[in-house]
């Protein structure tokens, strides 16, 4: 399935991603203080350095959010799978977000978001290519455009906060 399918699918609702609450309970916020982030490979290092990408405490941060936390690591664990021609969509799939898709409208509502809507669809797609540049220091460019397109939703929803429209521009300044 190509990426502007998939990400398609995705963008008209999916399911909500895990919590990174462990198995003795621990809160979200106190998982923080134990828990780091994965190495970054040097590309991405070198052109991400906002501390935005190293805060697992922000919502907004690309690893913040409980799907990009979760993505992250789930392919960190699984980094011998990953090479050059690993795919935003790739990602996506393996970590079986294609299965969970339901149908959701493309607008966003005034109301609070709900779990398996287009916001999280959008989260969804923004922790996978964070993800694989992170761990590769490469992003396919279908994923790359996903990406932003996912960056531009959550800006308009959220009224741009400042951490998003880092990200944005900083993926889109990208020329890895």
């Amino acid at each position: 399935m190509s990426i502007v399918a998939l990400t398609a699918v995705l963008l008209s609702g999916c399911a909500a991603f895990t919590t990174r609450a462990d198995d003795a309970g621990v809160p979200d916020d106190e998982e923080f203080l134990v828990d780091e982030l994965p190495e970054a490979a040097p590309a991405f290092a070198a052109h991400f350095t906002d501390p935005i990408y190293d805060d697992p405490a922000t919502e907004f941060a690309p690893f913040g959010s409980d799907e990009g936390w979760d993505m992250l690591h789930e392919w960190d664990e699984r980094r011998d799978e990953l090479t050059p021609q690993t795919t935003v969509a790739d990602l996506i799939e393996g970590s079986g977000f294609a299965d969970l898709v339901s149908e959701a409208g493309f607008e966003f509502s005034d109301d609070i978001p709900e779990p398996g809507g287009l916001e999280d669809a959008a989260t969804i797609v923004v922790g996978a290519g964070f993800t694989l540049l992170r761990l590769t220091g490469q992003i396919d460019a279908e994923g790359r455009r996903e990406t932003l397109r996912a960056l531009d939703l959550l800006i308009e929803r959220y009224d741009a906060p400042p951490e998003l429209v880092r990200q944005r521009d900083d993926l889109q300044s990208w020329a890895g």
